[in-house]
């Protein structure tokens, strides 16, 4: 497996019974996946606690994959473990035959700029002010529409997931779309949504792989905004210092960028960029995680 298929791992994990971990949660559906059991083979509860049956399979997976279990790592995962687990290589429990993976779920990824000739110059003001456009405050509405054409299949434009946030009240007057849209429109348009303000939750959403998945943030004055903005999250890339994620930046031509290695643009002003995820644990405020509706 790719360093880009490997979930995130924050941390050292270990025996923590009470305690309810994300990344345990991943750890104990994966040594599932290769077969491994608890205390007189019974089956993991894949709860996200770090139990005694957990610790068991941990042990077990360590010792037949000929990974350090001494001393103080001994029944721990750290980096190394964990890309051992996730690699394609990972040994399963003797005599287990793991059913082969699920194939990852195929997205054709829809791009959209708030800036398009055919709708940045359409109304989107709840007063009436000609002066706000699509163009200038529609880059909620617009990253709502790439998530709908994206995870529905049936492509929804600007110009409707704009209409849609000011017949239903949530156009603000001065402050561009209102959080509250983002839940109330999935619910119309197909799609599940669970806002957060977890950047871990959502790295936890975007790496699971059979999952189809894309995550509006609302990006505070940084590098991508002077005063507030929307941008769609659909992918990650990992690196030894962290993640980098793979964004749709309605703002086709943003110049707020700058010159440290914090965003990539890759091709200038065509909207692709990758940021660092210490760009969002400082500049980010609220996330919404949009799957297609089960």
């Amino acid at each position: 497996m790719s360093i880009a298929k490997i979930p995130p791992l924050d941390g050292v994990l270990s025996l923590m019974p009470t305690v309810s971990n994300p990344s345990v949660k991943l750890l104990q559906q994966r040594l599932i996946e290769l077969g491994y059991h608890g205390e007189s083979g019974k089956p993991l509860a894949a709860d996200g606690k770090f139990g005694p049956n957990t610790l068991l399979a941990v042990n077990r997976f360590k010792l037949r994959n000929k990974l350090g279990n001494e001393g103080s790592a001994a029944g721990k995962i750290g980096p190394q473990s964990w890309a051992a687990l996730f690699s394609d290589g990972a040994i399963p429990e003797e005599g287990y035959t793991p059913s082969p993976p699920a194939k990852p779920a195929s997205l054709k990824l829809i791009y959209y700029s708030q800036e398009d000739a055919r709708w940045r110059h359409m109304l989107y003001s709840n007063y009436g002010n000609a002066k706000q456009t699509i163009g200038t405050s529609g880059c909620g509405p617009t990253c709502f529409a790439m998530a709908v054409s994206t995870l529905v299949g049936k492509p929804l434009l600007p110009p409707d997931a704009a209409r849609y946030a000011m017949e239903h009240g949530f156009r603000t007057r001065e402050n561009g779309t209102s959080w509250d849209y983002f839940g109330h429109a999935a619910s119309a348009f197909g799609l599940s949504c669970r806002q957060t303000a977890s950047l871990d939750e959502v790295k936890q959403a975007i790496s699971a792989v059979n999952t189809p998945t894309m995550v509006i943030a609302s990006m505070r004055p940084g590098h991508f905004t002077q005063s507030g903005h929307y941008i769609v999250l659909h992918g990650m890339v990992g690196e030894a210092s962290g993640v980098r994620f793979r964004i749709f930046d309605p703002n086709q031509d943003n110049k707020r960028y700058g010159t440290d290695d914090w965003v990539e643009e890759g091709v200038p002003d065509d909207g692709r960029v990758e940021a660092k995820e210490q760009l969002f644990r400082k500049e980010a405020g609220q996330y919404w995680i949009l799957r297609p509706k089960s």
